[in-house]
């Protein structure tokens, strides 16, 4: 039995992990940037979350060049791509790609990013079963990177087609591409993890189980030292099926129930092939009813008529199982996909072949070369040796002085001195390939890869001698504003006088590192105590804070600084990058410009965050999460018009959590979704009881539009709660129309199609953009609690804002709803800038019982008139 779909799955999280922002600006926590990077640093363990935070930097990318906003945009679409591949998704994934090339290949060809865009799409065209699309396209990816000296990159290209050949079942070829790649770049840990695993996949194909095992091990030891349950859940779903493959089943549980424990529910696809692997230990047992519940596991979420290759083997482990239960009609369901699937891989597997045989250039060729050369090299130290006995033997000619010996002796003296110059001159070119691959080609200092290499040496000293090391994240503040006005001819000279004040003012006290960006770090090897750190931290903040000169112009910028002290704040290098990114992050937000030594309390609020996702998972299941809600009525009549629904959650400890703190975790998380469906479903099963003319309103996430589903969800909303589509009215903010794509705008016609209606909320707190009332026909647009409260104390600009939005929606046929009305003077003030409904406390709170209350609605608001 064959174990596909999982040889590429670790090599794909290596190749973002690390990589540099390929757009050279910089930013504060929330900014462009950081998400960018939070998307990279997301792509291992959460493909959901990484897609989540590219598109939440699409939306922050508006204030730049056209050039600027090009490369923005290029790097959002490979990061959606990239992601979106990793979820199963290459088919959305495919146009998403292509236009991002597009953009880059015209604002900057050949750059790292037009490389990782190529590689993108050769991952998404091989997972498309693409092969001869595929090939072509890894093949132009490593030519660039060749011409940029990324080894690492070329690394992984030559992982993936070796992955290829491992498709085309030439598994002997595939470990030769794999050996390329460990030869070419060691440094990375995850490129390491990727080799092991991939190893392990060829040799399992190959029924070398033991060998197979060993290589998952090694991939499991340096999985372990990134902090990615992710990337360990995944190697052991390998471990236990390659002992399952030995009869090794205590040994095979015992690793499953390891992956179970570390996947958390965010794994859904590793959870469903452990829980798999544990049907066949199981059935091997002879515990056949458990066998079946797990194999239920295993293809709860999956379609079994269009499952994907990665679940072949367990479709025919299901279809044993059924069979033994005598549960025909699922067994011979599962044997059809089976079967679909291994012809699948037969046609795969010769198409591959074929791919592989058509291309016009292998890198196999490149081994080739390397062999002839080495052969070369062997036959030229022969020759030499023998050029060397000749000497010896001519010595005698020498002395009597035989001319024509004297000319073999001079010729052979200086063949050997040319083969000494070649060796010498392949050992400077060697020399100079190692340095361009450790520093920054722009800085000249150490660059990422270098960087951890000559952090773990000190973490490692540090704990050797039981001393102290220290690791200084430098992030430079107006960088982008540099690069803005002066352009980026001046910010690439900013860089490298940062670069030359970092080695000047480091010195032997500490190695200078530019990680990427404007974002630079010092290596401390042997710290002294807090004071001499923040001491120099303070020396390095002033020294950059000077004036630079740029030819001709003078430039300010300052810097702050985040400092973790190893192996006090972190015994790895993981989690010392971590402790000083925290003492970075606080430093920008007490105000920049300082150095700040790490304290564990700033871990307090990541981990508090982490807890309550956790929590958030199960919430819906506990009943924990509920929706209140609050009336809307009309201004002139004072009648009830509808509810909006508001998330609550009742947290059995933390007490009541505001939807302000928990919708962002949700979102980042994967899970507003799954909530926003329930929220859909349940307001409109309680709107089906009220009387007919009272709608109910739902706030919608931009997740939620951007995402699958949505329409469909809707529908069945309606169909299963029996309300009329018109008493649905949906709410969105503006952030839905930042991204560029259509899919926004596509999402809400089709929610209009259906009759339910639509309504831009918080309007005039954001963008405010005309073009976005023309983007989607809305019936309502709700005017923000900030500008009544503000109006209602004299505020001259949020009444002409309040008036402007009434005569907005008034001439586009809307409805306007002014929220947050709390007294009687605020209605009044909203009643006579013509404003069509109000909602707020004046009239009523937020309730768990609409039904009951609409009478105490009825009488709060005929008081209130």
């Amino acid at each position: 039995m064959k174990f596909w779909g999982l040889s590429r799955l670790v090599l794909a999280v290596a190749a973002l992990v690390a990589a540099p922002v390929p757009v050279v600006w910089a930013g504060p926590a929330g900014s462009y940037e950081s998400k960018i990077a939070e998307s990279k640093s997301a792509m291992m363990s959460d493909p959901a979350t990484a897609l989540a935070k590219a598109r939440s930097a699409a939306q922050l990318s508006v204030d730049l060049s056209a050039t600027e906003k090009a490369l923005a945009d290029a790097t959002v679409g490979w990061l959606s791509a990239e992601a979106l591949n990793r979820l199963g998704k290459s088919e959305e994934a495919a146009p998403i790609a292509a236009a991002a090339l597009t953009s880059v290949v015209q604002a900057q060809p050949g750059s790292k990013l037009h490389a990782d865009l190529l590689k993108t799409s050769a991952a998404i065209s091989a997972k498309m079963g693409e092969v001869q699309k595929a090939l072509p396209t890894l093949h132009s990816a490593f030519s660039m990177y060749q011409k940029l000296g990324e080894t690492r990159s070329q690394a992984i290209i030559l992982q993936n087609i070796g992955s290829l050949y491992q498709d085309a079942r030439d598994y002997q070829r595939s470990l030769d591409y794999y050996e390329q790649a460990a030869a070419i770049y060691k440094a990375d840990p995850a490129v390491t993890v990727a080799l092991f695993n991939n190893r392990g996949n060829a040799l399992k194909e190959m029924g070398k189980f033991s060998e197979a095992e060993a290589q998952y091990r090694a991939a499991m030891q340096i999985a372990d030292t990134m902090d990615s349950p992710f990337l360990k859940v995944n190697v052991l779903s390998n471990i236990a099926a390659a002992q399952l493959k030995q009869g090794q089943l205590e040994r095979a549980s015992a690793t499953v129930n390891q992956g179970l424990r570390l996947d958390q529910g965010t794994n859904s696809e590793w959870r469903a092939f452990l829980n798999g692997t544990a049907a066949q230990i199981a059935f091997k047992r002879g515990d056949v009813q458990r066998a079946a519940q797990l194999i239920e596991q295993t293809f709860s979420n999956v379609d079994i008529a269009a499952s994907d290759m990665a679940y072949r083997d367990h479709h025919e482990v299901a279809s044993v199982i059924y069979s033994a239960m005598g549960r025909n009609d699922l067994a011979f369901r599962h044997l059809q996909a089976f079967k679909r699937l291994d012809d699948k891989g037969r046609d795969l597997a010769a198409s591959t072949n074929d791919a592989l045989l058509s291309a016009r250039f292998d890198v196999a060729n490149q081994q080739l070369r390397i062999s002839k050369q080495e052969a070369q090299l062997v036959q030229r130290d022969l020759k030499l040796q023998q050029t060397q006995n000749q000497i010896k033997n001519f010595g005698l000619v020498i002395v009597l002085g035989g001319g024509g010996a004297a000319a073999i002796i001079i010729s052979m003296m200086f063949a050997f001195a040319t083969s000494r110059r070649r060796r010498q001159e392949i050992s400077e070119a060697n020399v100079r390939l190692t340095h361009a691959a450790n520093h920054d080609q722009l800085t000249g200092l150490p660059n990422r890869a270098f960087y951890r290499e000559l952090a773990r040496e000190a973490l490692e000293g540090a704990i050797g001698d039981n001393s102290r090391c220290a690791l200084m994240l430098v992030d430079l503040d107006r960088f982008k504003w540099v690069n803005d006005t002066h352009g980026h001819h001046a910010g690439d000279e900013l860089l490298r006088v940062v670069a030359n004040c970092l080695n000047e003012v480091g010195g032997d006290f500490a190695h200078a590192v530019r990680l990427g960006g404007d974002e630079f770090a010092l290596v401390v090897p042997k710290a002294g105590s807090d004071d001499e750190l923040i001491a120099f931290g303070d020396k390095v903040v002033e020294r950059l804070s000077q004036p630079h000169d740029l030819d001709g112009t003078t430039v300010n910028v300052g810097a702050t600084i985040g400092v973790a002290v190893g192996p006090v704040d972190g015994a790895d290098l993981t989690s010392l990058t971590r402790s000083a990114d925290l003492a970075l992050y606080e430093g920008k937000g007490a105000g920049r410009g300082c150095t700040v030594r790490y304290r564990p309390d700033m871990r307090a609020e990541i981990e508090e965050r982490r807890a309550l996702e956790e929590d958030l998972r199960y919430a819906l299941e506990r009943g924990e999460i509920q929706i209140a809600y609050q009336a809307i009525l009309g201004v002139a009549t004072q009648q009830l018009i509808g509810y909006e629904a508001l998330l609550r959650w009742d947290h059995p400890t933390r007490g009541l959590i505001p939807p302000s703190k928990f919708i962002p975790i949700a979102e980042e998380a994967g899970l507003i979704n799954r909530i926003g469906d329930w929220v859909l479903r349940t307001a409109c099963n309680e709107a089906a009881s009220w009387p007919e003319h009272v709608g109910v309103s739902v706030n919608l996430s931009v997740m939620q539009v951007e995402g699958n589903g949505l329409v469909s969800g809707i529908m069945s909303a309606l169909a299963a709660s029996g309300l009329a589509a018109e008493r649905l009215e949906l709410e969105v903010t503006e952030s839905v129309f930042l991204g560029k794509d259509k899919k926004a705008d596509e999402t809400l016609a089709q929610i209009r199609a259906l009759g339910v209606r639509l309504a831009l909320d918080d309007f005039g707190t954001g963008f405010s953009s005309l073009g976005y009332l023309r983007r989607a026909t809305f019936s309502t647009i709700k005017i923000d609690r900030s500008f009544v409260k503000s109006a209602s104390n004299k505020s001259e600009d949020s009444v002409a804002i309040i008036r402007s939005i009434v005569l907005l929606a008034e001439q586009l046929g809307m409805r306007s709803t002014a929220e947050g009305v709390e007294t009687l003077e605020e209605l009044e003030l909203v009643r006579s800038l013509g404003c069509d409904q109000v909602q707020g406390y004046l009239f009523s709170r937020p309730t768990l019982n609409p039904l009951a209350d609409i009478e105490t609605t009825y009488t709060q608001a005929k008081n209130a008139a």
